[in-house]
């Protein structure tokens, strides 16, 4: 009997070294596994977003007057200028809508690093543009006169980037007749403000536009040299 008791207070002693080695790894800085040490961070950093600053994003690029498809066929291009992938979700986009007039970014889109976002009223199947849209969505640019377009954060917020100054007809572009081709209006490759005339010019070059199609611009892609 005696020997029975040592042995199950051996036991009990055994199960609760186990316990307590097992519970003491849990809650400390370092856990012991076969051949490797695994740390835990005792403490668990807050995350942290990005400030978004005026110019960040730019409005890169406007067909303002349609395609050769159809004079419908409008579309923005805006450009990411930093190396962040910034959240784009309930952005605004002023003027650039029919009905309510502003197009708002739903969420879950964002904008990759130094990448283009494109807001076409066409799908890549209807449209000239040989690529797909980041977002379709009813677009609707007033050709003459122009009108100005205003980025913002949320419909109230921040003032990101703002196209044309509203003062007559746009900056660039072509709306094209007869044998003449549509050129989209485009954002010079260093940016500058974007209600000051000299910093856009008419697109020289194509890229992303469906073949045989004689609209000149350049969706999703740098924009041509002036």
């Amino acid at each position: 009997m005696k020997k029975f008791f040592i042995l199950t207070i051996l036991f009990l002693f055994a199960v609760g070294l186990i316990s307590y080695r097992v519970t003491m790894a849990y809650f400390s800085d370092t856990a012991q596994s076969t051949n490797n040490v695994f740390a835990a961070s005792s403490q668990f950093p807050t995350p942290t977003t990005t400030p978004i600053n005026p110019g960040d994003v730019v409005i890169n690029e406007i067909m303002w007057m349609g395609s050769s498809v159809n004079s419908s066929d409008e579309w923005l291009e805006l450009r990411n200028m930093t190396s962040n992938t910034i959240d784009l979700s309930n952005w605004v986009i002023e003027n650039l809508g029919s009905g309510t007039n502003n197009v708002t970014i739903p969420l879950g889109k964002s904008i990759a690093p130094n990448e283009y976002f494109l807001i076409a009223n066409d799908p890549k199947e209807t449209g000239a543009h040989n690529v797909d849209p980041d977002l379709v969505v009813g677009v609707s640019i007033t050709n003459s006169p122009s009108e100005q377009l205003v980025l913002r954060i949320s419909s109230s917020g921040t003032v990101i980037d703002t196209a044309d100054n509203n003062l007559g007809g746009w900056f660039a572009g072509v709306s094209g007749t007869g044998q003449n081709p549509d050129k989209s209006m485009e954002r010079n490759d260093t940016p500058g403000d974007g209600t000051v005339s000299t910093n856009w010019h008419t697109a020289t070059s194509s890229a992303n536009i469906d073949p045989g199609a004689p609209d000149i611009a350049t969706p999703k892609a740098a924009n041509s040299t002036p």
